[in-house]
């Protein structure tokens, strides 16, 4: 994987810029050679070292977000486990009004916990009212979820925060992680640099591959799957980057949490079509549990409950019309020829039977498909049924006899 993964992503890249290098090519702005060097120094410059300061600032910012978090669930679990301490109550109410439900709630549980253990042990009044399994079990479930969080919180935290021989480990493994990262990135450049160059010798190479009898109609079937697979994948990545910048921005007015993570999250999901609304159900959560419950930068009543739901719903429909009434139209179209009900059952088959890989590869199989089907098989069957062909399949009385 340290060698094909580079591979496969510099042609990918050399697939997906090919047109840009015809167009400067071809109006005599640069060579082959001179634009490669340009793209690869070029993104260097103006995506990597951006990016990457982005994602560790962004990384910074859970993790610190999850120590905080951790304290917070702390601290509303032990004002739970001592309801009569007024100093823990007072401590979850300066956290914000989310957390101050939330302890509500949990002691309304923890009371039928309790009465449940007291039955199981025979202590309970005989004329005492049933305790409610359902909430017993759901405060026990909660118990160890919380547990857990603050487990696996605190060592996020203390990975980042940490002093003396874990801050070590921990930048050895940033270093180790940084270099092998980087010499991902050279490897993709280097094989980027010559099939960007030599282009015209890997179409070259795969064309030798198809039999000189059907190389014309293979050739113009596959230019079909061409302009449907790189119209949209050229399209989708587009839009997606640009909507993480509406994202980054409108989960900042919003008063999301760790807003840049969540707008990455929320742009690579954009790839598979309707999947950015389970980042929604996320923002919520966030902004309910926001740390410290002082809203956003428009006020403090973005700490609302009601601005829990109604904030990133408010994000995400902004971002569905910018995508379907302005972005889609303008930059990748009807690439693909499908209507919704056929990419809705495509992304779901897609999804089931390869994951987030088949939701990513749905759409264009699917529309490659359409081609097969449109192009070859539908024409067989369509002369086989007016007469004007033999049975595409050995169906037939002629094809299926056999000699004795």
């Amino acid at each position: 994987s340290i060698v094909t993964v580079p591979i496969l992503l510099a042609m990918l890249l050399a697939y997906l810029i090919e047109p840009i290098v015809k167009l400067v090519t071809r109006k005599g702005w640069f060579t082959r050679r001179g634009f490669a060097l340009l793209l690869i120094f070029g993104s260097f410059g103006l995506v990597v070292v951006p990016a990457a300061g982005g994602i560790t600032y962004g990384v910074m910012q859970g993790a610190s977000y999850a120590q905080t978090l951790a304290v917070n669930v702390q601290a509303t679990v032990a004002s739970v486990e001592k309801p009569d301490s007024v100093e823990l109550e007072e401590r979850v109410a300066k956290i914000g009004p989310a957390w101050t439900e939330l302890r509500k709630h949990l002691l309304k549980l923890k009371a039928e916990h309790e009465r449940l253990q007291a039955v199981e042990r025979g202590e309970a009044p005989a004329d005492a009212e049933p305790p409610d399994r359902v909430s017993a079990t759901m405060y026990r479930l909660g118990k160890q979820g919380a547990d857990w969080l603050q487990e696996n919180a605190k060592q996020i935290g203390t990975q980042v925060l940490s002093t003396g021989g874990s801050v070590a480990v921990f930048l050895a493994s940033v270093i180790g992680s940084v270099v092998h990262l980087g010499f991902t990135l050279f490897l993709t450049a280097f094989f980027f640099f010559f099939f960007c160059t030599g282009w015209g010798g890997v179409l070259a190479f795969w064309h030798s591959l198809i039999p000189e009898k059907r190389k014309h109609r293979t050739l113009e079937l596959l230019s079909m799957m061409d302009a449907v697979i790189a119209g949209f994948i050229r399209g989708r990545l587009t839009i997606c980057a640009l909507m993480m910048l509406w994202f980054a921005l409108g989960y900042w007015l919003a008063g999301v949490p760790v807003p840049l993570l969540m707008a990455i999250l929320a742009g690579v999901l954009m790839l598979a079509p309707y999947a950015q609304w389970l980042a929604v159900l996320l923002a919520m959560s966030l902004l309910w549990l926001g740390v410290g419950g002082v809203g956003g930068p428009l006020g403090e009543w973005q700490a609302t409950w009601w601005w829990a739901l109604a904030g990133p719903i408010a994000v995400h429909g902004v971002g569905q019309l910018l995508d379907d009434y302005i972005l889609t139209p303008k930059i990748q179209g009807d690439k693909t020829g499908m209507d919704v009900p056929t990419i809705l059952f495509a992304s779901l088959a897609g999804g089931i039977l390869a994951g987030f890989y088949g939701l990513l590869l749905a759409i264009p199989v699917a529309a490659c498909v359409k081609i097969i089907l449109r192009e070859v098989i539908w024409p067989r069957i369509k002369a086989w049924a007016d007469g004007r062909a033999r049975d595409p399949l050995p169906v037939s009385s002629e094809q299926g006899e056999r000699p004795a």
